[in-house]
């Protein structure tokens, strides 16, 4: 049995638009793999949103919000130091 292999341009032209391809592919997932990988926000930066959030409600409210709101300013106050 013999085998005859020749190389018809379609054949190239499909060689080439599966490389193609496969390197699109490739990047696609290096990409992926990479933002995954991508060092994230430290959390003490959304933490002292939240806290100045919480600190300028209770300021806004007067002060007999402020002594029901001091479980939440001190919290925020937890979470400053903790994000520190």
């Amino acid at each position: 049995m013999e085998y005859r292999f020749s190389l018809t341009p379609r054949l190239i032209a499909l060689a080439l638009f599966s490389g193609v391809a496969l390197m699109v592919l490739l990047f696609a997932l290096g990409y992926q793999v990479g933002q995954s990988m991508a060092e994230r926000p430290a959390p003490a930066a959304v933490s002292q949103q939240v806290s100045g959030k919480i600190d300028a409600g209770a300021a806004a409210a007067g002060t007999a919000a402020t002594t029901a709101a001091a479980p939440l300013t001190t919290r925020a106050a937890a979470i400053r130091k903790a994000g520190q």
